[in-house]
């Protein structure tokens, strides 16, 4: 079985009960293009999530490398719920690199892509 994404994140170390459902809304997201470390042109996208655990609230900021089949659905409200996020490693299934990992709201489907790599750049207490 593979391990979940967060296993070995700053994430994990904070929150060392996190659930993917504690995952509640999408507070910022910013696609652009840049470079990956082999210089070549991919897209990225930076999301700051708000997570609720035990009574306590978290900014969640992480990005995603070599974007593709950015799908988004009812996005742009005020407030982004999320009913049920999770982010799968696609790596034994034989997929290309650049789809890794598949990032869902499974429950209402408002986001969906793919991507080949991620990382927690920070988490961060808030009141």
């Amino acid at each position: 079985m593979m391990k979940e994404w967060y296993v070995g994140t700053e994430l994990e170390k904070k929150i060392p009960n996190f659930k993917s459902t504690n995952v509640k809304y999408i507070t910022d997201f910013h696609y652009y293009i840049g470079y990956n470390s082999y210089y070549d042109q991919v897209s990225f996208l930076e999301i700051d999530f708000l997570l609720e655990v035990d009574n306590r609230k978290f900014t969640l900021k992480m990005k995603f490398n070599d974007v593709s089949s950015l799908d988004l659905l009812g996005f742009g409200n005020n407030y982004n719920q999320l009913m049920g996020f999770k982010i799968n490693n696609l790596s034994a299934s034989g997929y290309e690199q650049n789809k890794k990992y598949l990032v869902e709201d499974y429950e209402n489907n408002m986001i969906k892509f793919y991507c080949a790599g991620l990382e927690v750049l920070s988490i961060d207490e808030t009141e």
